[in-house]
């Protein structure tokens, strides 16, 4: 059994659970997000939400999250949603394109949301129905504060092959 499919079996009977298993794999997985504090909150057929500290490992020369950790915890959070219907393995996934617009300073704790339209995913999903078949689509996140203020957006163009 593959690791996300243990933890999906995991979410089914505790979903704080299966959050705490993915924040402790996000290093093992994500070298890079080693040490940045990243906290897997949500993850279901619709959503993912985590959470990104500002600390001093995550705080630029200004006071506020310094860009790469914003993008990071942007790409894991859009990564965990597109994995979810899309498992590694079954599927190649890479990131093409990003266009990130930024709105205010992160002063502390934010959140990365993706709550992608359904039609991406049915779109990708109807493009991928046979071994080696292809597709891409624009899968958005917000970077928020705990008062839904909106830091940053983002768009990832997602390329995923069918193995």
């Amino acid at each position: 059994m593959r690791a996300l499919e243990l933890v999906d079996r995991l979410r089914q009977v505790s979903p704080a659970a299966a959050n705490l298993v993915m924040t402790v794999a996000l290093p093992r997985i994500i070298p890079t997000a080693a040490g940045m504090g990243i906290r897997v909150e949500e993850v279901s057929e619709t959503r993912a939400r985590s959470r990104l500290p500002l600390t001093r490992r995550t705080r630029n020369h200004v006071g506020s999250i310094y860009f790469g950790a914003m993008m990071t915890v942007m790409e894991v959070t859009m990564g965990m949603l597109v994995f979810r219907h899309f498992p590694m393995g079954a599927y190649l996934a890479l990131v093409n394109r990003v266009e990130t617009d930024f709105r205010a300073k992160a002063r502390g704790t934010v959140y990365a949301v993706c709550e992608p339209p359904a039609e991406v995913l049915a779109a990708l999903r109807e493009s991928l129905r046979q071994p080696g078949d292809k597709a891409q689509g624009w899968v958005p996140v917000r970077l928020e504060t705990a008062d839904g203020t909106v830091v940053a957006e983002a768009r990832f163009l997602v390329a995923l092959k069918r193995a």
